[in-house]
């Protein structure tokens, strides 16, 4: 439930100071709307006050102490909702540029404190209510909070053509979100921005294989690992990769691996439970 992924906390500190604390497994966005506090994240500690957005990404534990009367509130996020709600077309990259580092921001406009205030309410809204389809609303939210934290804390955007690098880097990303969409080349190139000729000579750079070959190899490592590590049927696994048809997977594996998904099972499952060691389904044959 989304309730268990995503937490929305208002701050309503009336008559004493109040503390807010996170683990370092969730990404923490609050804005202070009025009133002060101190912000404490490993050695960082930093005196704040409202209007202020502070965003503190996963991995950092962090602490803030509120004083009387001051009012914000606070979204706690964990990873796996991080990687649903972040943008997947051409600004994918500064985006998660951006959130991956602290960020304190002082100097918010008023059309952007009356966004994350619109947003946080929308969140808390369907957080409580739970209504069909609460949870891809959420996502949705949790998205444009993304953006409107990229548009205050980073620079103008340039019209130029994305780097080589950050070109392959939202490929990756966009392929481990979208695996199992069965997406064309052309559509990741499409939801970054470039071309497909340029977005084939950026992977090919940086990984030494094209687009379309780290696709297959993502799904046949993801395939292998199903059919060792689970007792899920053939075709059930061939479903949860995306393909419509058994069959279809089935010769997709085939023409990769030269063995039916069936004989690989019963030949390298035994192998991985009898290893205590972590095992690379990209070294296997």
């Amino acid at each position: 439930m989304i309730r268990q992924t995503i937490q929305a906390e208002r701050i309503k500190s009336a008559l004493t100071n109040t503390e807010f604390t996170t683990s370092g497994g969730r990404a923490t966005f609050m804005l202070i709307v009025s009133g002060r506090g101190v912000f404490t994240s490993d050695e960082v500690e930093r005196d704040v006050a409202g209007p202020c957005l502070i965003w503190a990404p996963t991995g950092w534990a962090s602490q803030i102490s509120v004083a009387a009367g001051t009012r914000g509130f606070l979204i706690r996020m964990p990873v796996p909702a991080l990687g649903r709600a972040l943008p997947t077309d051409v600004i994918s990259a500064h985006v998660r540029e951006v959130v991956s580092r602290r960020i304190f921001l002082s100097e918010l406009s008023d059309r952007a404190i009356q966004s994350l205030v619109a947003l946080f309410n929308k969140i808390e809204t369907e957080l409580h209510e739970l209504e069909p389809g609460s949870e891809t609303v959420v996502d949705y939210c949790v998205s444009l909070l993304m953006i409107e934290i990229w548009r205050a804390a980073a620079p103008p955007l340039q019209a130029t053509q994305p780097q080589p690098h950050r070109i392959s880097d939202s490929f990756l990303n966009l392929v481990e979100l979208h695996l199992q969409n069965h997406w064309t080349v052309g559509e990741y190139a499409r939801r970054i921005g470039v071309s497909r000729d340029r977005l084939n000579e950026a992977v090919r750079c940086a990984i030494g294989i094209p687009p379309h070959q780290h696709i297959q190899k993502r799904l046949m490592e993801e395939a292998k690992a199903l059919l060792v590590t689970t007792n899920l049927q053939v075709a059930e696994i061939g479903y949860k990769l995306g393909f419509g048809d058994a069959a279809y997977f089935t010769r997709f594996f085939r023409r990769h691996e030269k063995l039916a998904p069936s004989k690989f099972r019963r030949t390298f499952a035994p192998l991985w439970r009898s290893r205590s060691e972590e095992i690379s389904f990209a070294d296997w044959p």
